[in-house]
């Protein structure tokens, strides 16, 4: 059912069940200059046969259109990117190797906001496109000389080794029609990477709905309305699969604790005559430094593998 402002679905996206809970949704919006008009007026719902939770009723496709071409959605600027810089190289580290030789190094971001990730394997050698509905995110792309375009029917098909969707995928409204367009573009040997927010993830379980009201602890798990779904890996793997596609991998990405945690302590330089051994030694200093970083990369490391990582991402090919 659908009015001017919201959509009703009347089954699970993921698995078309019919046995829908409500769920509390967050005391704080996303955009409320275009969202408040909806309180009271959309919700949330999990899935008890899958699990899934996602945002029903929703805003109509008018409503985050209007959202998305507004001044306040900053993911349309390239410096906004949060996928770029050094995440870039970490997430290309996990792609290549399960990208075969022989496809072609383009690459397509599905969704690429500002043109932030672009940008950056461009300069890693691979030839970059971008498609882009919003026509800020358009904008700043040609501002800094990407190719990129709001057509899907402009793309080329069968030529991209790789396809990109950074924190994309939940905000589809169509995830099977978004899909089917990979699917053409996609080069045969061609690779899909998907990266969402995780369900799963610890900062997930602590994004209580009650606590939005009074803090943003939960905000950028969220992001309510304009997250339309939270996907764990099952549920990810399942929409997939519906679709026509295999997971051949999948890993956790970032702690995602930051806003729950002090940042950054405030030290006084020590004087000479009060200088520890360590501060007179730099080996010393060094070596220790290298032991705690060492350290905190283990403890990450085993808590990515638990699967309690902020972010899930996935690499995919044509079934």
């Amino acid at each position: 059912m659908a009015t001017a402002d919201a959509v009703t679905l009347s089954a699970c996206p993921v698995c078309a069940g019919e046995r829908l809970d409500s769920v509390q949704t967050p005391g704080r919006w996303i955009g409320p200059e275009v969202f408040e008009p909806l309180r009271g007026r959309i919700g949330m719902m999990s899935c008890r046969d899958c699990g899934l939770d996602f945002v029903n009723p929703r805003p109509s496709s008018e409503r985050l259109g209007a959202f998305y071409d507004g001044s306040t959605y900053d993911c349309h600027e390239t410096a906004g990117s949060s996928s770029a810089g050094q995440t870039a190289d970490f997430l290309l580290s996990r792609i290549e190797p399960w990208l075969p030789a022989s496809a072609p190094r383009s690459v397509l971001d599905y969704g690429a906001g500002g043109g932030g990730f672009l940008l950056h394997m461009r300069e890693r050698g691979w030839e970059a496109r971008g498609f882009e509905p919003g026509r800020r995110g358009r904008e700043a792309c040609l501002v800094v000389g990407l190719d990129v375009t709001g057509n899907p029917d402009e793309l080329p098909a069968g030529e991209f080794g790789l396809v990109t969707l950074h924190h994309v995928f939940e905000h589809l409204e169509s995830p099977d029609e978004a899909l089917s367009i990979v699917r053409r573009v996609l080069a045969p040997e061609g690779r899909l990477f998907i990266e969402v927010p995780n369900q799963a993830s610890l900062r997930a379980r602590l994004a209580l709905p009650s606590l939005s009201s009074r803090t943003r602890v939960d905000e950028r798990y969220r992001a309510y309305p304009i997250h339309l779904a939270y996907y764990n890996a099952s549920t990810l793997e399942r929409v997939l699969a519906n679709s026509g596609w295999t997971v051949e991998t999948s890993f956790t990405v970032g702690m995602g604790l930051d806003e729950y945690l002090v940042a950054g302590e405030v030290q006084a330089a020590p004087s000479s005559a009060s200088a520890t051994p360590a501060a007179r030694a730099p080996g010393v200093a060094a070596g220790a430094a290298v032991k705690q970083r060492r350290l905190r990369h283990r403890v990450r490391d085993a808590y990515l593998a638990m699967g309690l990582g902020e972010n899930l991402a996935v690499i995919a090919r044509p079934s």
